[in-house]
């Protein structure tokens, strides 16, 4: 098989040498490459754009608060309230547990075909869901098909972007996550919960229709020697001038060392340049859990209203994913210059010392108290956004190695699900016994200890290719980019 791969690869780069120069003439009109360049921007815009779908589910628990009040068809209590927003990460716990291997069989591309089609029937037996089993019904399908989207899209956004823009690619999904929320925030305070809950089968539907013209990922094509398709998608990629030969070999070499199997997976995951990378971020998705998110993001009405902020919870809630939308355009045009380190590191500790603050002005009960919390949250927020939101995320499709990468992205997704189940099942209950002040300084303390991993154990990655990145845990002066 590796002399196969290696075989076609050679073959392949004369091939696609002599193409390039039949396709000049052809392609060297300026409004051809401007065509050209826009088709390609649509392409990529369309896979950062998956995540939309992936928050306005996330970001659904907004209506609640209405869904409580309309008592005509079924009666909401707060039990249901904690179960249908935590449903998403119950089931996602047992859905990561195959996504990895399903997404190796499928790919990326065909795995987010698959998904969201019934996302948007999903949305739409929410919405008119005439009995309390129907409206789980749908919420249970939203968490099974989320699952399957968060699984594929890191991975096809890093294996189709070039090195050199992947942070800014990956942070400009983060902001269409952001305008998520904040959509889902206008539409439950705006609309009653049924057109809220109708809205997003919308785009569904229409990142289906544009995803049928994105080409798979040469990645996983080569590592299923589907050699000519791979080129074919890089050329698409890259654009017909570029000359992608290099690339494809690097590809095609590294899928003649690594295998895919789930036990070779599990073997590779024993090598300390695949396993390190793995246990770093499997303990930062588990810490970011706790630290705070689910009471800023699922509980954010009932978080303001326990505060006793003198503004509407709703209005609170609008303004809170605006400032989370600020948070992650600055870091989308910020992350390439500055690094990914320097964000998550300072990111964290911000976010460690509002909710410390926070807490503290509540439970000492100090003067000012309520415009003092609602101050830090936002801080909180838009800290949030800069960093230890999205750059995570950014770091499966980057920091994970090749021979790991499916295992690895369904051990981050069924880590963040278990975590996201956990806290946004138990919140409401925690905050009844302890009251809200106290758990904000209880929320401080992962925050401040990924702050310390960042420091000490993780790598930058800006500027690198994935191939490189394969080897940045041979030896501990990988740590920066100055010193590999």
């Amino acid at each position: 098989m590796q002399r196969l791969r290696l075989d076609s690869a050679e073959s392949l780069a004369a091939k696609m040498t002599q193409s390039s120069k039949n396709e000049e003439e052809i392609q060297g009109s300026p409004e051809v490459g401007c065509c050209n360049h826009a088709i390609r921007l649509v392409l990529l815009v369309t896979v950062i754009c998956i995540t939309l779908p992936i928050n306005l589910v996330l970001s659904w628990p907004a209506v609640l608060p209405k869904l409580e009040e309309d008592t005509e068809d079924f009666t909401v209590t707060k039990e249901d309230v904690s179960w249908l927003v935590s449903v998403v990460s119950i089931i996602g716990i047992f859905v990561s547990t195959f996504a990895g291997p399903l997404l190796e069989l499928l790919g990326p591309k065909r795995m987010v075909l698959l998904a969201l089609l019934p996302k948007a029937a999903f949305w739409l037996l929410i919405a008119f869901a005439p009995y309390l089993f129907l409206l789980y019904l749908g919420r249970v399908g939203l968490a099974f098909v989320n699952c399957f989207l968060c699984t594929a899209f890191q991975p096809l956004l890093a294996e189709i972007s070039t090195p050199e823009k992947r942070g800014l690619v990956a942070a400009s999904s983060e902001i269409v996550a952001a305008a998520a929320m904040l959509i889902g925030y206008m539409l439950a305070h705006f609309l009653s919960w049924r057109p809220a809950t109708a809205v997003p089968a919308a785009p569904c539907l229409l990142i289906l229709l544009l995803m049928y013209f994105v080409p798979e990922s040469p990645y996983w094509l080569v590592r299923k020697n589907r050699i000519e398709e791979a080129e074919r998608s890089l050329r698409r990629l890259r654009g017909p001038k570029c000359d992608v030969s290099d690339q494809l070999n690097s590809m095609i070499t590294a899928a003649s060392n690594n295998k895919t199997s789930i036990s070779s997976q599990i073997m590779q995951l024993k090598k300390r340049e695949n396993g390190m990378p793995v246990f770093l971020l499997w303990v930062i998705f588990v810490l970011r859990e706790y630290g705070g998110k689910s009471a800023m993001f699922s509980y954010s009405v009932y978080t303001f209203h326990q505060a006793k902020v003198e503004v509407d919870p709703f209005i609170c809630t609008i303004i809170l994913g605006a400032i989370r939308l600020v948070g992650h355009v600055i870091s989308a045009f910020t992350i390439d210059y500055v690094g990914r380190k320097p964000f998550i590191g300072g990111s964290s500790l911000v976010c460690g010392l509002s909710v410390l603050v926070s807490g503290l002005f509540l439970v000492l009960d100090l003067p000012g108290k309520s415009w003092v919390s609602l101050g830090l949250l936002l801080v909180y927020v838009i800290s949030y956004g800069l960093g230890i939101g999205p750059i995570p995320w950014v770091y499966i499709g980057e920091l994970l190695p090749t021979p790991v990468r499916p295992m690895g992205s369904s051990l981050m997704v069924f880590t963040y699900n278990l975590g996201g189940f956990v806290m946004n099942y138990t919140f409401l209950k925690i905050i009844s016994r302890l009251d809200l002040g106290l758990t904000l300084v209880i929320f401080s303390v992962p925050n401040f200890i990924i702050t310390l991993i960042v420091i000490l154990w993780l790598p930058e990655t800006r500027g690198r290719s994935l191939e490189e990145l394969q080897d940045v845990f041979r030896n501990k002066s990988a740590s920066s980019p100055e010193t590999s």
